[in-house]
């Protein structure tokens, strides 16, 4: 791959079209005995307009050389799945989902009702998602992975009901689809062409909970003038209630201590992750450590029956010295909160097919999708970064003048009193935030296909916009809580009077009045919008022209698309109204407690792209060559422009089959992959984030004076980081190899067995270094004399120098900020193993049996440290870095926070008269989870080996439908029960949010599902 001009994009433009380039998005027919045993599932007689992504060329018979993966109606049915995202976590090789519901609890995530697809872990958006052939619009929302903006299509707005097949082509399809096809396609098939209807029913229960839902869904398709059209409706509504995180152990509770009870792990810290915000606030009393009654200007509360207290302060209250409350003091933030939303989803489409002429028929598609999505996160909390002042006057403030209402007896602060600075603080009478996303998804397709002569063509036009509107309650202004804290009056709201005495974890026992809050609380909105037009053209003949090995097919074609987004934040997000401390004068861009600032963002590109294709097989059986039967090429190429970054790309794609004996077949292929940073990227001029982050060098200095045990239990800091430099980025190359078997032994018909190396690297990938690995490199660089200058700290305190007397370190300020811009980072190198069976019994009078198996085997997960990362990982290695120092994100990350070395799925199914049996296995290896490292480190070969290792997991689906088929009105109902979890398995423990991987497991146990369908 690489940049050309504008001359060479017209000129492949003018070859296209001088070939008469393109096709309907790839048809090609698909029967049993095909290459891939998935895709040997559908029969033509089972859906005429069958598609098969990988080809553009209609008709062309090149099922060897492409490794496709079909999940068909039964196989979605065998899943359990009632949702887009579950159907494609039940294919192996999907890779971790990073939009999900679990993984969402700030503002700056992809809320919602939001499932993602990121084909071999090689990063969300680089799959491309396509419904009839044809791009789905992208979701409104987006996140950071590897620290920077990313984007996906919503997996969710496919609703399994309406789907008849889901086609994964496992190889980069740059050259035929676009050049951000770098992992792969998934193209999802709807069900055209019906005659007839249907109305189904479907209830699911999750055992031991109250958690249910269902769906109520319908369709009807009929003919019409004299058979030359056909309209086929389809309708569905989807409601689940929710589920709170409490009613989970693993989930409700996070100090998951007692879960690692008897482990290696037992007792250790990482695995109390409760906060230190809680209701117990945390303070700095702005007077000399001498001057205060507590020997230290920094206190915490607590319960006074917890030891360390230094001054009662009523009610059971006391303070304690110290910037860190203790882990018994800290707040359980999975309070109150949600596990499972409450969510309603509503789809309509329909697809209109006519033949106007016996070679030109006329087609639409159109749909809508609308989901609401509801449910309760943690109490909002200040940011460490961004604390609040309490004026000395404040009504509730203890170390006010003599003479002030709450002044506490026996302080010896200055008769004028003093500020309080208040550095932690959750708002947890203020309640849970309130959060819900609804979003609007439509989708109008129009064209026209046929043929002139020997030609077949496919043109038309796609619109598709989606718009969401994130709205969160019981948030909290800074500016307005400030002025009600800061009140002379006793209205004013009150910070000092703690949680709940016998356990400060669990919600607020001695809450402020609603008449003290109500003037503070405010709803904080995210509106997103994205939207996408799409013009193309496309011709292809299979027989251009007569070689000795057979019938030489080719296809071009040309596409225009233009792609757009906003990202509407509330005004005191977008900098519009902001926050000044009105006692320290400090200034933030955010007025919303425990969110950064984020301005309004909004973008657009167009994109021109034209295609040629090639399929040439080389050799025939009729050629009679010893050990090649067949022999068949596909050669393509795409350029591909991108107007807003003025770069230009070729990228060309080589295939190749070799049957050598009949039953026997080998088939590779080599192509070049690359995307364009996407558009948040692009028209990111600058974000600012507040994450809390471990400060290595000072932590060092505490470890050296006996303060803290290790660096493992370094309490973290707020650390603000500014991320910039978009504009300055340049698009992403990969370069993709596919090599693979298929055996069909004509001894055991019916038997397809396949299996495909692949190998991808990745170069020039958008990402940041990182706060946490800059900061781990300037501790790495103060041992040897120097610092990073990316960590710009402020001027070292009295007590910072005091901290560091002795420690061998330079003493440290605290940090400012972290420069963390958006890079070009080194390469990414990624490989495994597909494996597929696919066995369609032979009927021996015993009824029908079909098996399945789809497994993928990762082999490596490189990522390059680059000169930095590589000095952090060096420093570890030679022991100059202690091991409680981890580089996130950077070497082999096989393994590692969710890519585990082996993911399979499989089925059987048996059928006789109107019974039909089926059994499912998902299966998904362990991982290692990098936040727990243990607390007595062990010297060890592996690099995984202190990390928390997360068990694999096997669950299984069983299922048992009958349909009954007479003459009576009863004709064509179905029944179908299934059991999906057989065994109810929990998701493995790991060290997250809500006690497990959200991106690989469900939390939703197991389920007993009723389903009811009627056929007419």
């Amino acid at each position: 791959m690489r940049n050309i001009n504008i001359a060479r994009l017209a000129l492949l433009g003018g070859a296209s079209l001088a070939v008469l380039g393109g096709t309907v998005a790839h048809a090609q027919d698909t029967t049993p005995g095909s290459a891939d045993p998935s895709a040997a599932q559908t029969t033509v007689s089972e859906d005429p307009g069958i598609i098969v992504i990988g080809s553009q060329i209609k008709g062309a018979k090149i099922n060897d050389i492409l490794p496709v993966t079909v999940v068909d109606e039964q196989q979605i049915e065998n899943s359990g799945a009632s949702s887009g995202d579950e159907i494609f976590r039940s294919i192996p090789q999907a890779g971790t989902v990073a939009f999900n519901e679990q993984n969402n609890s700030s503002q700056n995530s992809a809320r919602g009702d939001v499932g993602s697809i990121n084909l071999r872990d090689l990063g969300t958006g680089n799959t491309l998602l396509l419904i009839n052939g044809r791009r789905m619009t992208l979701h409104p929302g987006y996140q950071t992975e590897l620290l920077v903006p990313v984007v996906s299509s919503d997996t969710n707005e496919i609703a399994p009901g309406s789907v008849r097949r889901i086609e994964v082509l496992r190889d980069g399809a740059s050259a035929i689809y676009g050049a951000d096809a770098v992992a792969g396609v998934v193209n999802t098939v709807l069900k055209g062409g019906m005659t007839g209807g249907f109305i189904e029913g479907d209830l699911r229960l999750s055992d031991g909970t109250g958690l249910f839902n269902y769906t109520i869904s319908g369709g009807l398709g009929f003919d019409f003038g004299g058979g030359r059209g056909n309209l086929t409706v389809y309708g569905g509504y989807f409601r689940e209630n929710g589920l709170l995180a409490s009613k989970r152990d693993y989930a409700g509770e996070e100090d998951r201590r007692p879960l690692v009870a008897g482990t290696d792990f037992d007792g250790d810290a990482s695995f109390n992750n409760r906060n230190t915000f809680g209701p117990f606030g945390q303070f700095d009393i702005q007077a000399p450590t001498n001057r205060t009654p507590i020997g230290d200007d920094d206190f915490y509360l607590q319960p006074s029956t917890f030891p360390g207290c230094r001054m009662d302060f009523g009610g059971g209250i006391c303070a304690r010295n110290g910037t860190t409350p203790t882990s018994d003091v800290r707040y359980n933030t999975n309070f109150g909160n949600h596990l499972i939303s409450s969510k309603h989803r509503y789809n309509a489409m329909a697809l209109l097919s006519y033949e106007l002429t016996d070679n030109v028929e006329a087609y639409f598609e159109g749909s809508y999708y609308r989901s609401e999505n509801r449910r309760n996160i943690e109490a909002s909390a200040i940011l460490s970064a961004v604390p609040v002042g309490i004026s000395r006057t404040a009504y509730w403030n203890p170390f006010g003048p003599v003479g002030s209402p709450n002044r506490l007896p026996g302080t010896t602060i200055p008769a004028s009193g003093a500020d309080v600075i208040m550095e932690r603080y959750r708002f947890v009478d203020v309640g849970n935030r309130d959060v819900s996303v609804d979003k609007d998804t439509y989708r109008l397709v129009g064209g026209l296909r046929g043929n002139f002569g020997a030609w077949d063509y496919d043109t038309g036009f796609l619109y598709s916009e989606a718009n969401s509107l994130d709205l969160a309650r019981n948030r909290v202004s800074l500016t307005l809580m400030q002025q009600q804290i800061n009140l002379t009056t006793s209205d004013a709201y009150n910070p000092f009077n703690g949680g709940c005495l016998d356990d400060p974890g669990q919600g607020d026992c001695t809450p402020n009045p609603a008449s003290s809050i109500d003037p503070f609380r405010i709803d904080v909105f995210r509106k997103g919008g994205t939207s996408l037009a799409l013009a193309d053209f496309k011709i292809s003949r299979n027989d251009l022209f007569v070689l000795p090995g057979g019938n030489v097919g080719i296809a071009s074609g040309v596409e225009w698309r233009r792609e757009t987004f906003y990202d509407d934040r509330d005004p005191r997000l977008d900098g519009t109204i902001t926050f000044t401390d009105s006692v320290t004068g400090e200034f933030n861009g955010s007025d919303v407690a425990g969110t950064s600032p984020s301005p309004d963002t909004s973008g657009s590109r167009n994109v021109y792209s034209a295609f040629a294709e090639l399929f040439v097989p080389l050799v025939s059986p009729d050629m009679n060559i010893p050990l090649v039967r067949q022999l068949n090429l596909q050669l393509a190429g795409r350029v591909e422009r991108f107007d807003d970054i003025k770069a230009t790309a070729v990228v060309p794609r080589i295939a190749a089959s070799w049957m050598a004996i009949p039953g026997v077949t080998f088939r590779g292929a080599w192509s070049q992959g690359f995307r364009a940073p996407n558009l948040v990227q692009v028209n990111d001029d600058g974000t600012t984030r507040s994450n809390t982050r471990d400060d290595f060098v000072v932590c060092t200095a505490q470890v050296a004076k006996g303060q803290i045990a290790s660096l493992g239990v370094c309490p973290g800091a707020g650390v603000i980081s500014f991320r910039s430099g978009a504009r300055s980025l340049r698009p992403e190359d990969s370069t993709s190899i596919n090599l693979g078997v298929v055996l069909e032994p004509a001894f055991i018909p019916g038997l397809t067995l396949t299996a495909d190396y692949w190998r991808v690297k990745q170069t020039g990938l958008v990402g940041t270094f990182g706060d946490d690995n800059a900061i781990a490199l300037d501790l790495l660089r103060r041992l040897a004399g120097s610092t990073n200058p990316n960590v710009v700290r402020l001027a070292p305190t009295v007590d910072d120098i005091a901290l560091f007397a002795g420690t061998g370190l330079d003493p440290a300020g605290k940090i400012d900020f972290v420069l963390d811009p958006y890079l070009n980072l080194d390469s990414r190198t990624s490989r495994g193993f597909d494996f597929g069976l696919f066995y369609r019994v032979p009927d021996f009078g015993a009824g029908k049996f079909r098996i399945r198996l789809n497994a993928a085997r990762l082999l490596g997960f490189v990522q390059d440290a680059g000169s930095d990362g590589q000095e952090i990982l060096d420093g570890v290695a030679a022991g100059t870095l202690p091991l409680d120092v981890t580089v996130g994100g950077l070497g082999e990350l096989l393994e590692v926070d969710g890519r585990p070395k082996w993911r399979a799925s499989g089925s059987i199914n048996w059928s006789k008269g109107p019974v039909d049996v089926g059994l499912f296995g998902q299966y998904v290896g362990m991982v290692y989870d990098t936040s727990v490292v243990r607390d007595n480190l062990i010297v060890s070969d592996d690099p995984n080996a202190n990390f928390y290792p997360v068990d694999d997991q096997f669950t299984i689906n069983l299922s048992i439908a009958y349909e009954i088929n007479n003459q009576t009105p009863l004709n064509g109902t179905r029944l179908r029960f299934a059991i999906n979890n057989l065994f109810d398995k929990d998701p493995p423990l790991a060290d997250e949010s809500y006690g497990y991987f959200s991106e690989l497991h469900s939390p939703r146990g197991r389920q007993f599902a009723i389903e009811l369908r009627k056929k007419f």
